[in-house]
């Protein structure tokens, strides 16, 4: 694994199909056709962005002597990680290292999650966010008014002058423009929903983004916070 190209690689236009998902934990697949193969890997073109250490479910009528299991099944089925992404224009090829039945560890609970080798270095962070966020409880309501107005009260977990992940239980879509108000009506903003995701505990948060401004003075006091600190 550590020298990947000792193994003889071949030229395969074999059927592939592709199982992924974004940075953001949203599925897609994808049919396309791998171009060379070996032992330890494969590599194809997609359509769909790419990045290092990206997990994928491949099934592929791969040639037995390229197989580590199921040598009599027509599809050979394999999660692979993406080890090397070429940028060719509307598309990226990439080179996918085989790991076997199983996917890596953690790919349940994040399957848009970047999977490094040990020897990898590690990712240059990326600042999302235009300012710092804090580990803070408030109550606000959250309206939707995607047909029928629906309303729920709801808590922070952090905070922000740019957004807030708040808990949820409304049935809200990412790019969703929701109303985000504090208990005692003192400010109503309107809040982008930029990502979806189920915690630990079963429960759905949202990471919202203002877009009528920052977070107001009231909710930063409510917070029990200093506007310094931000």
């Amino acid at each position: 694994m550590q020298d990947r190209r000792k193994d003889p690689r071949r030229h395969f236009a074999l059927p592939v199909h592709v199982k992924g998902h974004d940075a953001n934990g949203v599925a897609w697949d994808e049919m396309t056709q791998s171009e060379d193969a070996c032992f330890g890997g494969v590599s194809f073109p997609l359509k769909h962005p790419a990045f290092l250490g990206q997990a994928l479910l491949l099934s592929l009528p791969l040639p037995k002597a390229f197989r580590q299991y199921a040598l009599t099944d027509a599809s050979y089925r394999v999660y692979g990680l993406v080890r090397d992404v070429y940028n060719l224009g509307s598309t990226v090829r990439v080179g996918v290292m085989f790991l076997g039945k199983n996917p890596p560890r953690g790919y349940e609970a994040n399957p848009g999650g970047r999977y490094l080798l040990p020897t990898d270095p590690p990712p240059t962070p990326k600042e999302r966010r235009g300012g710092n966020r804090v580990d803070v409880f408030v109550n606000l309501k959250l309206l939707r008014a995607n047909g029928a107005v629906r309303a729920e009260q709801t808590v922070t977990e952090n905070l922000g002058r740019g957004g807030v992940r708040v808990m949820t239980s409304l049935p809200v879509e990412k790019g969703e423009i929701i109303m985000v108000e504090d208990a005692a009506g003192r400010f109503s903003l309107r809040a982008e929903v930029r990502n979806i995701f189920v915690g630990k505990d079963g429960i759905p948060r949202l990471n919202l983004r203002f877009i009528d401004g920052q977070a107001p003075d009231s909710l930063i006091h409510t917070a029990g916070l200093s506007p310094t600190e931000f």
